[in-house]
């Protein structure tokens, strides 16, 4: 999975599986340019990767009307890009009589409607590599299974693999390969570990034994990205590749 010399965007670098990715595509051999809120996340995992490989990028998902400006920035000074992984987003647990619609806007926003105003940005032509550009977005296992409580959630997750198929099928003339991850419980993740201190040990061993070959590990999402990102994945688009430890073959 060789990604020497690649330019690839990562969103949600800061932390958990997007912290993981930056860390594997520069082991890879490429140069990332990381975007997310937490600057001093960013700016340590930077150093930590060596700034002749990696930068960063303050950019809020909240905010798509900056996208443009925040994308130019990046693409003058670094080169057109040869990857975008979209791996920002976060969870709502609620119950459906609880919800609003300006929490299931934000969700949209921040987990979907940014991946899709995003992958428009990267694919316009003076933006990335002709022939050589794969977009890698983050969804989940909540994308083909359901889970009470995870209404907003799961929506955010299908929809975002709905319109990479689309996006993948639009963009294959241009030589753009367009595929999803879903990843089921990842245990070294904030979100994982913040569920782990709210729920009783029992509790949380249910989960853990509902996945045949236990919780996954951020590494494993990240190496199968790195797949995607590489050439060895050139015929591969318009999927959504299920990495759960066998959780939804159950």
């Amino acid at each position: 999975m060789d990604l020497t010399g690649k330019n690839i965007l990562i969103t949600g670098a800061s932390s958990g599986i997007g912290r993981a990715i930056a860390v594997r595509c520069v082991a890879n051999g490429a140069f990332v340019r990381l975007v997310g809120r937490n600057e001093s996340e960013l700016d340590f995992l930077t150093s930590e990767l060596g700034h002749e490989k990696a930068s960063y990028h303050i950019v809020d998902m909240r905010k798509p009307d900056s996208f443009p400006d925040a994308i130019d920035a990046i693409i003058n000074r670094y080169g057109k890009l040869n990857g975008f992984v979209h791996s920002a987003g976060y969870q709502i647990t609620s119950p459906l009589q609880r919800m609003s619609v300006d929490q299931y806007m934000d969700i949209f926003l921040v987990n979907t409607f940014s991946a899709f105003e995003l992958c428009r940005i990267i694919s316009l032509k003076k933006n990335y590599l002709i022939g050589d550009l794969s977009i890698v977005l983050i969804s989940s296992v909540y994308s083909v299974v359901a889970n009470p409580g995870m209404t907003a959630y799961c929506s955010t997750k299908a929809a975002l693999v709905g319109g990479a198929r689309a996006i993948a099928v639009e963009l294959a003339p241009k030589r753009i390969r367009v595929n999803c991850i879903s990843p089921g419980t990842i245990e070294d993740t904030a979100m994982t570990m913040g569920l782990r201190n709210q729920l009783a040990e029992s509790e949380f061993d249910r989960i853990r034994k509902g996945f045949p070959l236990g919780l996954g590990n951020t590494k494993d999402i990240a190496t199968m990205t790195a797949f995607l990102l590489s050439d060895d994945g050139k015929w591969i688009t318009g999927q959504n590749i299920v990495v759960d430890g066998g959780y939804s073959a159950t």
